[in-house]
């Protein structure tokens, strides 16, 4: 079977591009508004997985966690305030403060065990509220005289 040497017959709307709505006017302004915005909250998760990576005392990750929070509200504000006038759906919207409440949640835990840890044991060890020392004892090694496993009053079985 050879091809038409023509060409194909051409397809009724085929291949015309979709109508689209396209970006709302001023989108660019929206984008050169919110770059900066996510930019900042993406430099302080780095500065959180960073902590992460180096097992950082918990008192210097809640901070982290907290100027997270900080830049995700200020990304959620504005979402929130130019979402009609940018064409940012609701979805987009309701997902990121969906994000923001698991960020709240973490910043909670990790904030609770840095307070616990700065305040310390709550109160005595219970070898203090019973007068016992905290030392160990001192290990003396003891010498077992010569028996094994087939030993029996009479003596070593194997012996005999």
């Amino acid at each position: 079977m050879a091809f038409p040497s023509q060409g194909v017959a051409p397809m009724s709307g085929g291949f015309s591009p979709a109508p689209q709505g396209g970006p709302p006017p001023g989108a660019q302004n929206c984008m050169n508004e919110f770059l900066p915005l996510r930019k900042e909250a993406e430099r302080r998760a780095e500065v959180i997985k960073g902590l992460g990576k180096r097992k950082a005392p918990a008192s210097e990750a809640c901070k982290a966690i907290g100027a997270f929070a900080q830049a995700e509200l200020k990304m959620i504000k504005y979402v929130r305030t130019n979402a009609k006038r940018c064409g940012i759906p609701e979805q987009a919207v309701e997902q990121m403060a969906g994000g923001h409440k698991n960020t709240a949640q973490m910043q909670a835990k990790v904030c609770n065990v840095a307070a616990q840890q700065q305040r310390g044991p709550a109160g005595p060890s219970l070898s203090e509220a019973l007068g016992a020392s905290t030392a160990l004892p001192e290990a003396a090694p003891t010498r077992r005289g010569g028996g094994s496993t087939f030993d029996t009053i009479n003596g070593n079985v194997l012996a005999r």
